[in-house]
């Protein structure tokens, strides 16, 4: 019977969701399933993990709009990352030379330069070159992702559509709490706001959320603030927007902070609050998939970051769930843009539209298919 190794590679939030969310799938249908779990920021040393925490500050620097995103997207289209990623994986690649055991990674370069029985968890519906991997499976949440894949030579029975893959506390109560929201979205009520920081840190869209903060927050609109789990980074913003505000307004009681030092105990406090939101503001990254799968309107930041956002905006848009903030003169435009639309009914739709279209169990499914194997 093979056994079950899960690597991580913690560069950022959403690829270690995806498989954060399929491991506590696992677990909660059969939690006897012995899993082992290894982060390579912590298990590779030396100058392996210079490399890795080097690949970490490469991904912050390449958010922060110009240049720098150019020369990153530029640099992560070439694929050298991944050839020099192949010499830095030595410890890992020892965990794994036992031939008995499935093995789900995270992260496309540990796909590509890993061997054995390797399982993608590739939780996005983007499908750029590099996820196209020769591996023993890759899970891709819709067919359209599937198509894209084997479009650029992956073997069609490679590849598994699960569903969307969402943590599964949400997707047990997710029709709830979609009926409970559109009861709002139809009322004339006050709505609540959340605000979604980017694991790096993007400065153009941190000058966005700001001004949108600070424009629904005068028109008293309850503000959620999600700040991520880097302690210094959220400190930075929280004073400028308290900085911003001063020239303005003084700071009101309705603006919530939510932040963690750790990725899963901000996963879990992410969880607990969503339900609340009627609407989101974030980049057209993992968090794409609430609004396609959950029903919850998203409005995108741009500029597009990364080799994943236009093409996750651009089949949200499809879908008719997303509004976009590509000016900082929309987002102080953002309050008003809100009423128009929560007025007219819109808000609502896009709720609907993103509602029962696509299946949001992706991680309990992938969970199955793997349970059926390591029994």
């Amino acid at each position: 019977m093979p056994s079950l190794l899960a690597i991580n590679l913690e560069i950022g939030l959403g690829h270690p969701y995806y498989l954060d969310y399929v491991l506590q799938a696992i677990k909660i249908q059969n939690p006897r399933i012995p899993i082992k779990y290894l982060e390579v920021l912590s298990r590779e040393k030396g100058l392996a993990q210079y490399f890795w925490r080097f690949s970490e500050k490469l991904y912050c620097f390449g958010a922060q709009g110009g240049l720098s995103t150019k020369f990153y997207n530029k640099f992560r289209a070439s694929g050298k990352g991944h050839k020099l990623a192949r010499f830095c994986l030595m410890n890992i690649k020892k965990e794994i030379a036992d031939k008995h055991q499935v093995v789900l990674v995270s992260h496309p370069i540990l796909a590509h330069n890993l061997n054995g029985d390797i399982w993608y968890i590739h939780g996005e519906i983007a499908a750029p070159p590099e996820c196209a991997c020769n591996v023993k499976k890759i899970v891709v949440p819709t067919e359209a992702t599937k198509q894209k894949l084997i479009n650029y030579g992956v073997k069609s029975d490679t590849v598994f559509v699960s569903g969307l893959v969402i943590c599964p506390d949400l997707v047990i109560s997710a029709e709830e709490n979609f009926k409970t929201r559109l009861l709002r979205l139809n009322s004339d009520k006050p709505l609540t706001v959340g605000f979604f920081i980017s694991g790096a840190y993007p400065k153009p869209h941190i000058q966005k959320i700001i001004e949108g903060i600070i424009s629904v927050t005068k028109d008293n609109f309850r503000t959620i603030v999600f700040t991520g789990i880097n302690q210094k980074k959220t400190r930075n913003f929280i004073a400028q927007l308290n900085q911003k505000q001063n020239l303005i307004f003084r700071p009101k009681s309705s603006i919530v902070f939510i932040q963690s030092k750790h990725r899963v105990d901000y996963q879990k406090r992410v969880t607990r609050l969503l339900p609340l939101l009627d609407i989101f503001v974030s980049a057209s990254h993992e968090h794409t998939n609430w609004a396609v799968g959950l029903g919850i309107p998203m409005f995108v930041l741009f500029p597009m970051i990364g080799s994943y956002a236009i093409e996750n905006y651009q089949f949200a848009k499809e879908q008719g769930v997303v509004y976009p903030i590509s000016t900082i003169a929309e987002a102080r435009n953002l309050a008003k843009v809100i009423k128009e639309l929560h007025k007219s009914g819109i808000l609502a739709q896009m709720a609907v539209r993103g509602w029962g279209k696509l299946p949001i169990n992706g991680a309990y499914n992938t969970a199955q298919e793997l349970i059926k194997i390591l029994n």
